[in-house]
């Protein structure tokens, strides 16, 4: 293996790690001691790597030194955007967050809207990095994606997106670029940060303007022949006695197609408030997601199932209601319904993701 291959894993494994050492590296590496050690060595004296502390040991032996990432060796940028809102995160080589932003969209949102947006928040996180370089950019794109092009295929919800060649619009160098389905962003997100054991098995469904899905099994995410596993968008239910495709009845244009209040935010208040229009049309649309869950849970049988959208507005009104909905759709099953939960890091879970994607390209420089 070539040191830049190597250094590249090292980095990798590091990320994914509490606490690693460098015979854990070589270790899982299957590289000799001496060897994994060199190269972590140049990675702590070009500012990549630091040694976190010891092990506590209670027999003899040389103590294993834990490593950890430097902070301040870069920055990552992440976006998740979908027609409603952008979300936008910085932060350092050991992916804390320095800073986020949520940006509205206009009614209807606009590829020259969103476009905009994003390379001023780039401009913005750029100068406030200073001298901090910026490593890499991920993106969470909704609907449609071309990931090695860089290309946001399409997405009905916002005007003039079709194509979007995102790195040209961007004026950013497409191997500092990485792209991925806003939901499967969400899904990363979720599995890299979420948790300090991260759940092998996992369904991320998200529910805002559009409706899509994410499936991670066995620690890798599944995208499919065209990118397109999770477009669940064409799934049909039956309401008010009509077939029609999920995405138009149990989403949020659903609640502003059919409530009289005006906005989503309005409607959310107006739940908590035990206004009994609105919580007839919630409880109305809890069991299509409900069901929604209990078809992805048979399929790849996870050991989590985390929500993220528009819904997590609503707190444990709605959260209850679908975990129970759930476990009745999975009544007399092979086996236990899984818990259902809000994703761990809220709204930001996919610009997150993304920014942890553009963390996982990241290859060191052996020559700097």
């Amino acid at each position: 293996m070539d040191p830049a291959t190597l250094e590249s894993l090292i980095v990798r494994e590091i990320r994914k790690a509490n606490a690693i050492s460098r015979r854990d590296l070589a270790d899982r590496l299957e590289v000799a001691r001496s060897t994994a050690g060199r190269r972590v060595d140049s990675l702590i004296e070009r500012g990549l790597l630091k040694e976190n502390g010891v092990e506590e040991k209670f027999e003899a032996g040389r103590p294993k030194r834990f490593l950890g990432l430097c902070g301040e060796f870069g920055r990552f940028v992440g976006f998740d955007f979908d027609a409603r809102y952008v979300y936008a995160i910085l932060t350092d080589f050991s992916q804390e967050k320095l800073r986020e932003k949520q940006i509205r969209l206009g009614s209807p949102a606009s590829k020259r809207e969103v476009i905009r947006i994003l390379r001023e928040t780039i401009q913005e996180f750029q100068t406030e990095s200073g001298e901090h370089e910026i490593l890499g950019y991920g993106i969470g794109v909704p609907g449609r994606v071309r990931q090695d092009d860089r290309i946001g295929i399409s997405y009905p919800y916002i005007d003039g997106w079709e194509n979007v060649d995102l790195a040209t619009e961007l004026s950013l160098d497409p191997d500092y670029l990485h792209l991925e389905n806003n939901t499967k962003t969400i899904a990363l997100g979720e599995y890299w940060l979420g948790h300090e054991v991260p759940p092998e098995h996992l369904i991320c469904l998200s529910i805002r303007t559009g409706i899509s899905a994410a499936i991670i099994s066995n620690g890798h995410l599944l995208r499919g022949t065209h990118e397109m596993a999770g477009e669940i968008r064409g799934w049909q239910i039956i309401r008010n006695g009509e077939r029609e495709w999920i995405e138009d009845g149990a989403t949020v244009r659903a609640i502003l197609d059919t409530d009289s209040l005006k906005g989503w935010k309005a409607f959310v208040t107006a739940c908590h408030e035990g206004d009994p229009k609105s919580l007839a049309t919630l409880e109305e649309i809890i069991p299509h997601h409900a069901d929604t869950v209990s078809r992805l849970v048979q399929l790849s049988d996870p050991e989590l199932v985390v929500i993220s959208g528009a819904f997590n507005e609503l707190g444990d009104l709605y959260l209850k209601q679908l975990q129970s909905a759930t476990s009745a759709a999975l009544a007399n099953h092979y086996f236990k319904p899984p818990p259902v939960k809000f994703v761990a890091k809220g709204e930001f879970t996919g610009a997150l993701g993304a920014a942890a994607l553009a963390a996982k390209h990241f290859k060191p420089d052996i020559n700097k």
